[in-house]
């Protein structure tokens, strides 16, 4: 479970910050939802109140380096909305990556990855419009 703890509007945007009540950790999230979909969006979330949230991390697989994170892998084809993620442990935070990044990979248990940003991809029941398909 997550805690809004901040928000950023911007023109189209929003940043957020939600604090992982079970390990401690304030991810600091980018959140689209708005553009993509304007009836189901993540506009609902109020600060200081929780909610269920998955995250994903947006970048690509590469080897070591030291801009790279490693993760374990938790779960293969796991089902966001209508899109196959792959479920990921960082320390003690879960995180999702699309299974198209691994494609090729076979049945790999830790890999590196590097982000560039953390997405706001689901909030309780509602997924983000780009894993919804039409």
């Amino acid at each position: 479970m997550y805690q809004l703890i901040s928000v950023n509007d911007a023109m189209m945007t929003r940043d957020v910050w939600l604090k992982n009540l079970e390990t401690g950790t304030v991810d600091f999230c980018f959140d689209d939802s708005a553009v993509v979909d304007d009836k189901n969006n993540f506009e609902f979330m109020e600060i200081g109140k929780t909610y269920d949230c998955k995250i994903e991390l947006f970048g690509e697989k590469i080897g070591k380096s030291e801009k790279s994170t490693i993760c374990q892998v938790l779960e293969r084809n796991v089902k966001v909305g209508d899109g196959l993620m792959v479920k990921l442990k960082v320390d003690a935070d879960i995180y999702y990556i699309p299974e198209n990044k691994l494609r090729g990979y076979g049945d790999v248990k830790v890999i590196d990855y590097y982000y560039t940003r953390k997405d706001l991809i689901q909030v309780d029941q509602v997924v983000h419009g780009d894993l919804l398909n039409d």
